[in-house]
């Protein structure tokens, strides 16, 4: 009886040492992976979110705007000519881009790093002007 019962209990061990040493790692890239999708949902809305408000001041329906936005972690913003470009750079995974041409030149005073900013969004002369300003 003692050994039957002894017997049992090893082999409900081993099932659950297997369990935790498989599951652990599994668990570990599921929420790898999850807070990856994430970061990359911020970088989406955030880029939306600028490209909404630069494309509201170039259409005319307003000539000076301004909110708050936080700037996500791995965001690289650039502007050439009348196209302004948000990148989201994250170590093992493909560069992500949005490119928006406006009708006019734009001059950009990019955010220094991640963070809360004021987004400072005006036309000036016939040039969108968008400048971060650090909330902190």
């Amino acid at each position: 009886m003692v050994s039957r019962s002894l017997e049992k209990m090893l082999l409900v061990a081993i099932g659950l040492s297997t369990a935790v040493l498989i599951g652990v790692p599994v668990l570990m890239y599921a929420m790898d992976t999850l807070g990856t999708a994430s970061q990359l949902e911020r970088a989406s809305l955030f880029a939306d979110r600028v490209h909404n408000v630069t494309g509201s001041v170039n259409d005319g329906l307003a000539n000076n705007i301004a909110i708050e936005i936080h700037v996500p972690d791995g965001i690289v913003i650039a502007s050439v000519g009348t196209t302004l470009t948000i990148m989201f750079e994250m170590e093992g995974l493909e560069t992500r881009t949005w490119s928006v041409a406006y009708d006019h030149s734009i001059v950009l005073v990019g955010p220094s790093d991640s963070g809360p900013y004021i987004m400072h969004v005006q036309l000036d002369s016939g040039t969108i002007e968008i400048a971060f300003s650090s909330v902190i």
